[in-house]
């Protein structure tokens, strides 16, 4: 099998200038994590998702001690998520990728989600976004064949 049978042909796509909201918006009424972000010639030049969302709203220094969270109030993350109404996508897209190509193994897509902490592949074919592959496509395709 190759990606092309796992690959999400209409994935959830975005652009550098798209406000949070607007993006938050489709991604929360679509069963994606994370959406594509195109140039206006339709060239992918990152990702973001729902992780970047919370890395945005969630102190980094609560990574090092995690008793802070406990001194947070309880409205706190409702007052940062407020706070990114005007930011854009292009504020906290992940501009570092990895992608696979159509013809690419199944084996090696799912290799690279699995060593790279990934959840979301972008397929490329010469230079071209065609669509993704995610953990779950991967396990929608494969998982039938046990079944």
């Amino acid at each position: 099998m190759n990606v092309r049978t796992a690959m999400l042909e209409s994935p959830v796509t975005t652009t550098p200038e798209e406000t949070f909201p607007e993006l938050l918006n489709r991604l929360l009424g679509s069963r994606q994590a994370t959406a594509a972000v195109l140039d206006p010639e339709g060239r992918l030049v990152g990702l973001v998702g729902i992780h970047d969302v919370l890395r945005k709203i969630v102190p980094h220094y609560v990574d090092i001690d995690f008793k802070l969270m406990e001194v947070m109030h309880e409205n706190y993350l409702v007052e940062r998520m407020a706070g990114l109404k005007d930011t854009r996508v292009a504020d906290f897209m992940t501009r570092k990728l990895d992608t696979v190509a159509p013809d690419d193994t199944l084996i090696k897509a799912a290799g690279i989600i699995v060593e790279r902490c990934r959840k979301t592949l972008p397929v490329i074919e010469d230079g071209k976004f065609l669509g993704m592959v995610t953990r779950r496509s991967i396990l929608e395709t494969v998982g039938p064949t046990l079944l």
